[in-house]
């Protein structure tokens, strides 16, 4: 059975994305969605049951700039079937005229695979790229810690830490390393509506990071002349004490390639790695498209 999850439905299975950590960018996408916090980013969540096993598909449109930039993300509460996934992506085909003009596809792998077979096949996009992660989350227990080490917190003079202002919206977007000349809107939009954290210099942001469309830490970013001062850390936390006050999932991707940084992230006492439910660590692929 295929069907589109009204709010009422999306509120019922909102728990379930939350009790589990695989889930929590469909969590902060369904929060985001209840309380209509993204109006230009607005998602169609679908569900498919089919042999003992529910897939979510959830596609958030784009309506910033007027070309469209679809998002998909699916997820699986049980194993994956190939055939049923193509199965999901073929009915979301049939209701979704801008399925075609997909931009960014997020899965685990096991779904990705015929994710990604599925949209080579049936439309004129071309990957890319494809990213393996893996997903990093912060339980609630982690709250209290953040907060002692944002008490502890001490800035030099001249220097305050807060929110991104709307008028960085062009420095934050010129150092992002998959900005474009249109990502600048989506970026304004982040700020405005959605937590940040920035330290500023005299009125100039030196540091500073933002949340993504599904609530993921995105875009940690110093200056050269500022780094190694541990602004970093406190851009992080201050954005990490937000989200959890305003009910966001708190998850980062790491990419695979970056050794060094999945090893702290690995070891950290904090982060806890996104595993399957017997312990296998899960990786997530992160697939860009472009238009043939």
């Amino acid at each position: 059975m295929f069907y589109k999850l009204s709010t009422q439905q999306l509120k019922e299975v909102l728990p379930f994305f939350k009790s589990k950590p695989k889930f929590a960018l469909f969590a902060n996408a369904a929060t985001f969605e209840i309380e209509k916090r993204l109006p230009n980013h607005p998602c169609d969540f679908y569900c498919l049951e089919i042999n003992d096993s529910k897939y979510f598909y959830v596609f958030r449109h784009d309506f910033i700039p007027d070309t469209s930039r679809p998002i998909l993300m699916i997820g699986s509460d049980q194993s994956v079937n190939e055939n049923d996934v193509i199965h999901g992506l073929e009915q979301i085909k049939s209701v979704e005229p801008d399925l075609g003009n997909i931009e960014l596809l997020v899965a685990t792998s096991a779904l990705s695979a015929p994710g990604r077979k599925f949209f080579i096949k049936h439309f004129t996009r071309s990957e890319d790229y494809n990213v393996e992660c893996n997903n990093f989350c912060l339980p609630l227990s982690a709250q209290a810690e953040i907060q002692k080490k944002i008490g502890g917190m001490t800035l030099p003079s001249d220097f305050s830490i807060g929110s991104t202002w709307l008028t960085d919206s062009e420095i934050v977007n010129s150092t992002w390393k998959f900005a474009s000349p249109e990502t600048i809107l989506q970026t304004k939009e982040i700020i405005q509506r959605l937590p940040t954290s920035c330290i500023h210099h005299k009125d100039k942001p030196v540091a500073f990071e933002m949340i993504g469309l599904h609530g993921q830490l995105n875009h940690q970013f110093t200056f050269p002349e500022y780094r190694n001062r541990g602004f970093g850390g406190m851009i992080e936390n201050t954005i990490v004490s937000k989200c959890f006050k305003e009910g966001i999932q708190v998850v980062k991707s790491v990419e695979l390639s970056n050794k060094e940084v999945l090893k702290r992230s690995m070891d950290h006492k904090l982060w806890e790695v996104v595993r399957e439910d017997g312990g296998e660590i899960i990786v997530f692929d992160y697939t860009q498209y472009h238009l043939n």
